[in-house]
């Protein structure tokens, strides 16, 4: 027989934090590709540095196909490139993406209620520090 002797005093359900500029790292992250529309995208994992009682954020940027315009690809581009920039992470093509995980940078962070998760953690915008 065994007996579960673990101590819940201390568990805490993870919450958002306020709108701000945060320090995250990249716990995670991937190329998939979408049901939807079959384009690819890079999907992150990320934490807030220092905020253990936080939730993870997640967070999606398309690539670029070539059936986008030139403005969606350029969009697409831009956005990409905040993050690397934000991330201190040299935007070569061809770059493997496991590189990105550990790496920290700064985001500023809004609020959003999801209908499935309650209030959650949402990138509004990758900068470069505090």
């Amino acid at each position: 027989m065994s007996f579960l002797d673990v101590d819940f005093s201390d568990t805490f359900e993870p919450k958002a934090v306020p709108p701000g500029e945060y320090n995250l790292r990249v716990l995670r992250a991937e190329i998939k590709t979408s049901k939807n529309t079959g384009g690819d995208y890079l999907n992150l994992q990320m934490e807030i540095v220092n905020e253990p009682e936080a939730d993870d954020i997640y967070h999606i940027m398309m690539l670029p196909t070539s059936n986008d315009d030139i403005k969606k690809a350029n969009k697409r581009k831009l956005a990409l490139l905040a993050f690397f920039k934000a991330f201190g992470v040299d935007a070569t093509s061809g770059m493997n993406v496991d590189i990105l995980e550990g790496q920290t940078g700064w985001a500023i962070l809004d609020i959003e209620d999801d209908p499935e998760f309650g209030q959650r953690n949402r990138v509004k915008k990758f900068v470069t520090g505090a």
